[in-house]
């Protein structure tokens, strides 16, 4: 058996080949050919397994080495560079460690998604952002207004009505100018954005799964397809908890002694996931009945807006759980988890 730990770059790839004693059988610094790196495993004398240390660039490796039969882990990059220090005491992580912990079953790997739930993340997560630009130019134009103390007799500054004012009202020559520029941006992006959200309903009503989920408060047919982008497989979380910890959506524990006392939330693991919960969670606020709702409202009094609503993602996030993993709808009698 031979194993390869790639040091994966933008333009150059390392590669090095270990056998089961750990003795380097082959080493290359290959450009980010396909074929050339190809060549490079068909060259060997066993088929490898492989191991791509995760950064933003791993995905094309990945489906061209998969694609071709090879066998292929994602480690977690601070995961692995903690045991590579505590059990070989090398500060650098490269090509070489990371086929000897492969060797060693000492991978700490990251969970791949499907190729079409990975579509579908990029899908989201691109409309995602194109709507975060569309709200920066929003906050923009509502800053020039307050510097220049215009207030819009108008609730919704972005509509017909509100567009006109804005093309009418008087502002010094620079601030026009800043203002007709965002404008222009926030057209533009919505215009980008129409499509997306056109796809996405298309797919949610195609999707079992994202109409189950839509009977979630709060959770609509965009949020849906997210959750589900972003979750994947739900069978590889042993508990609703095990979610929320993947979410970030758990609370910090600082221990000392005897003593322990829980923190704001950890905000580590899917920031995408963590989000749309969030804005889910809002939604569901808004709602005039229902447990969700009557979460929120107790929990405000008791703790503040900022922590109700957290507090509501995170009972969202449960109930999404449950849902995916028994493939049944939601409903206001649904039982409480233990």
């Amino acid at each position: 058996m031979y194993f390869t730990g790639i040091d994966l770059h933008r333009k150059t790839s390392f590669l090095t080949t270990i056998d089961e004693r750990g003795l380097v059988v082959s080493k290359a610094n290959l450009s980010n050919d396909p074929e050339d790196i190809l060549r490079y495993f068909e060259a060997l004398d066993l088929r490898p397994k492989i191991v791509i240390e995760s950064t933003a660039s791993w995905f094309w490796l990945y489906d061209l080495l998969t694609e071709n039969g090879h066998h292929v882990v994602v480690s977690n990059p601070l995961k692995t560079k903690a045991i590579a220090s505590a059990r070989i005491k090398n500060d650098k992580l490269d090509s070489y460690m990371l086929a000897q912990l492969l060797r060693a079953d000492l991978i700490a790997t990251v969970y791949v998604s499907p190729l079409h739930i990975r579509r579908l993340k990029e899908l989201t997560r691109h409309r995602q952002k194109l709507v975060r630009d569309a709200s920066r130019m929003k906050n923009r134009i509502h800053s020039i207004l307050a510097k220049n103390n215009c207030q819009s007799p108008y609730s919704d500054l972005f509509g017909v009505k509100g567009l006109k004012y804005l093309e009418q009202i008087k502002l010094p020559k620079h601030h026009r100018a800043q203002l007709e520029t965002f404008l222009l941006i926030h057209q533009h992006l919505q215009k980008l954005i129409a499509p997306l959200t056109r796809e996405i309903h298309k797919l949610a009503r195609s999707c079992p799964t994202a109409k189950l989920l839509t009977t979630i408060p709060g959770i609509g047919p965009i949020t849906a397809m997210f959750v589900i982008a972003e979750i994947g497989d739900i069978d590889r979380f042993a508990s609703y908890r095990k979610l929320a910890s993947y979410a970030g959506l758990v609370p910090s524990l600082k221990a000392s002694g005897q003593t322990a006392h829980m923190g704001s939330i950890t905000k580590q693991g899917s920031v995408y996931l963590r989000t749309a919960l969030i804005e889910a969670a809002q939604a569901a606020a808004r709602s005039k009945h229902g447990r969700i709702n009557l979460l929120f409202r107790r929990r405000i009094v008791k703790s503040g807006y900022r922590k109700a609503i957290v507090a509501t993602a995170h009972k969202l996030l449960q109930y999404v759980y449950f849902v995916l993993r028994n493939q049944t709808p939601y409903c206001e009698t649904y039982p409480h988890a233990a």
